[in-house]
């Protein structure tokens, strides 16, 4: 399993939902199809926006995720549900009436939006497969009109579409509730703690990279700095470090490494090394020494050169995604 691609969460109902939260030793990795949790709160963020044009970005971000697999159906349904009413004129008020949908496929495409989320949702959490789908979506929370309209669209006339389009923000309210707001909450290391682990995280980059230039320099392998950094039982503990990291916080640590790939070639093949000796001045490392560390660290993580592809398209598609919305936006 891609450990980029993973995130510890705990062993519960919220396992199949895609809801995670931070490590213990009762918890196991799921695949899910964000890189990083900062491209996730991206999508929170644009996709409950008043803007369009967020809303837009956040609805293409998901395709992708959907292209990708293993996509959350909570993720899912949020989605088909925000993409209908992008469709409504009752909720998008600059769309024209020619380009919206008739009231009776609107009322169509929301009474299915509603009744996959009852049983999707229904599905994964029910752990009785004799009770019924009605009485396990009342026990986790699900808004009796949503089950009615389940029931009504199953076995009876289509809903009219008042009725769908006003369960259809109960439908989102509740997804909030249920999933996207106990998820952000759940983030690991969010906020200023995020930041420290980063600091961590570039800090052991910094002493290994050092590290291999001691031992890779001849004429510093025999002086003083040969004997605090650059032995092999120094680059063994900063490695067994960087593979600790790397096993918690995968995507911190990818996005670090590929920052500083950025800054060496930005720099014309070079970046600081903010790394104090007493006997050496602040250094400048290449990079050709960040293909170094990066052959050193991915012997040891296989699936860090993968996760770094992953970043790389990923941060060219976010950049596509920008010109994209600037364009349509100037014209």
């Amino acid at each position: 399993m891609a450990a980029l691609l993973g995130f510890v969460e705990e062993s519960t109902d919220y396992v199949q939902l895609g809801i995670s939260t931070s490590s213990s030793s009762s918890y196991s990795y799921k695949l899910v199809p964000w890189l990083s949790w900062d491209e996730w709160l991206f999508v929170d963020e644009s996709l409950f926006s008043n803007s369009p044009n967020s809303v837009a970005s956040a609805l293409r971000r998901i395709s992708a995720w959907r292209s990708r697999g293993c996509l959350p159906v909570v993720v899912e349904l949020t989605s088909s549900i925000i993409e209908i009413q992008q469709k409504d004129p009752h909720f998008r008020g600059d769309q024209s009436s020619d380009a919206s949908l008739s009231d009776e496929m609107l009322a169509m495409l929301y009474c299915m939006a509603i009744m996959r989320l009852v049983n999707g949702v229904v599905e994964k959490t029910r752990k009785k497969t004799e009770v019924s789908i009605a009485v396990a979506a009342d026990a986790i929370g699900i808004p009796r009109t949503l089950i009615d309209i389940r029931h009504e669209g199953s076995h009876r006339e289509l809903p009219a579409l008042e009725v769908v389009r006003s369960a259809s923000v109960k439908a989102l309210d509740w997804l909030k509730y249920y999933y996207w707001e106990p998820q952000k909450k759940a983030i690991p290391f969010h906020g200023n703690e995020t930041a420290g682990i980063k600091t961590e995280i570039m800090s052991k980059f910094h002493e290994f990279a050092f590290c291999l230039r001691v031992k890779n320099t001849p004429h510093l392998r025999s002086s003083k700095i040969k004997e605090k950094r650059g032995s092999k039982k120094d680059l063994t503990k900063i490695l067994k470090s960087l593979v600790g990291l790397y096993s918690a916080f995968s995507s911190e640590v990818v996005s670090v490494l590929l920052e500083f790939l950025l800054k060496a070639i930005n720099s014309s093949d070079s970046s600081e090394l903010p790394v104090n000796t007493q006997n050496s001045p602040s250094l400048q490392i290449s990079l050709n020494e960040w293909k170094l560390v990066i052959t050193k660290f991915s012997n040891k993580e296989p699936e860090l050169l993968l996760a770094l592809l992953n970043a790389v398209l990923d941060m060219i598609e976010n950049q596509e995604a920008v010109i994209y919305e600037t364009g349509n936006h100037m014209t």
